[in-house]
């Protein structure tokens, strides 16, 4: 009986508890709140909307690049979509080079791009 429930038990890690702590420390989008634009419009500080499970807001996102098409349209109030890359962009110039990883951090809220405004 010990052995069913310790199988029972692992199995539920596995499909439950394993993949929930996956995917709460991986970061896809976040919808936010433009708090501050710097001064060429390429980047921006960004308020988090959705607030933590405790009720308590999420730090601002600092220094998120904002896409070519969006710098015109974009500012100080606007909800945006925040997207986190797969890898890390510290070495991204803008340009069309390719660009060494600074290291191998992935879906980092360090690497994050605007890519809507809605």
């Amino acid at each position: 009986m010990n052995r069913i429930k310790n199988r029972d038990n692992e199995v539920s890690f596995f499909l439950h508890v394993l993949p929930d702590t996956i995917k709460s420390e991986v970061n896809v989008a976040q919808l936010g709140k433009v708090a501050k634009l710097y001064d060429d419009n390429k980047k921006a500080y960004v308020e988090p909307l959705a607030l933590k499970s405790n009720g308590d807001k999420r730090p601002v996102l600092v220094g998120v690049h904002i896409g070519r098409l969006l710098r015109n349209e974009i500012k100080v109030g606007d909800v945006v979509l925040v997207t986190f890359l797969d890898r890390s962009i510290a070495n991204f110039t803008g340009d069309n080079k390719p660009f060494e990883l600074s290291s191998n951090r992935m879906h980092s809220l360090n690497d994050a791009f605007i890519i809507y405004v809605y």
